[in-house]
């Protein structure tokens, strides 16, 4: 890929606590903030993942954050797993004062699993 096929540029912020992205088509420079994430309507969402009994992303950002206990899935399984702050992990800081993961996600597979769900977010804006 040249230059010459570049036809948005995206700017993603990924945050301990909160994300977004911005955007701009080559032939409009002005740069768009991405303002509609799930279940919230701001310039950035909650970086914070909800994982169901399979360890599968449920839900993310905002949403992950908004479901109320008495909503979850009541079952005799695992319920939904809130996972947040693992972009903590990659800073240089004692191991002790990194936030606890469950043990069936590591930091790297839930920065990945935000990330994708930045990048479906994303996907939008060719339509734009």
């Amino acid at each position: 890929m040249s230059v010459e096929d570049l036809r948005v540029v995206v700017s993603v912020d990924f945050g301990t606590t909160y994300s977004g992205f911005a955007y701009s088509h080559i032939q409009n420079p002005n740069a768009k903030v991405h303002v509609s994430f799930p279940g919230h309507i701001a310039p950035k969402t909650n970086t914070v993942l909800q994982y169901n009994e399979n360890w599968e992303v449920e839900c993310w950002g905002h949403a992950a954050l908004a479901r109320e206990p008495s909503k979850r899935k009541k079952s005799k399984a695992i319920d939904s797993h809130p996972v947040e702050l693992f972009k903590l992990h990659l800073a240089d800081i004692d191991y002790t004062k990194k936030p606890k993961l469950p043990a069936e996600i590591s930091y790297k597979d839930a920065i990945t699993d935000f990330l994708k769900e930045m990048e479906k977010a994303n996907k939008i804006i060719h339509y734009c």
